[in-house]
């Protein structure tokens, strides 16, 4: 579930990226998060569009949840970092979803 400065809640179904495989490979494998989920990376402060056929959107968090940075529609070929994140959120870029905003609040819950 994700807050966006308060003002809009959305539940999102996430995976996990826990182990330095898993976030090495992130989203670079076809069927991972093909169905609309957020992968989320812990600990990662930096993420590479290499091998990518397609664009994402990426927002850095803090260890409280605050979204420090957002890039949406991150082309192939490009390395994206945020030094004070302690993980990061990603997904096949959709132009018609809403994605988070700088200085929203992302919640988990099981």
């Amino acid at each position: 579930m994700w807050c966006n400065g308060g003002e809009m809640e959305q539940e999102l179904p996430i995976r996990f990226a826990l182990t330095k495989l898993s976030r090495m490979i992130g989203l670079l494998k076809q069927d991972v998060c093909a169905d609309g989920e957020v992968l989320l990376l812990l600990p990662c402060k930096s993420v590479h569009t290499f091998g990518m056929k397609v664009d994402i959107d990426v927002a850095f968090i803090d260890d409280r949840g605050r979204v420090l940075k957002v890039a949406q529609a991150l082309p192939p070929r490009r390395f994206c970092s945020c030094v004070a994140a302690s993980g990061v959120l990603e997904r096949r870029s959709k132009v018609d979803n809403p994605w988070f905003e700088t200085g929203g609040v992302i919640k988990l819950s099981l």
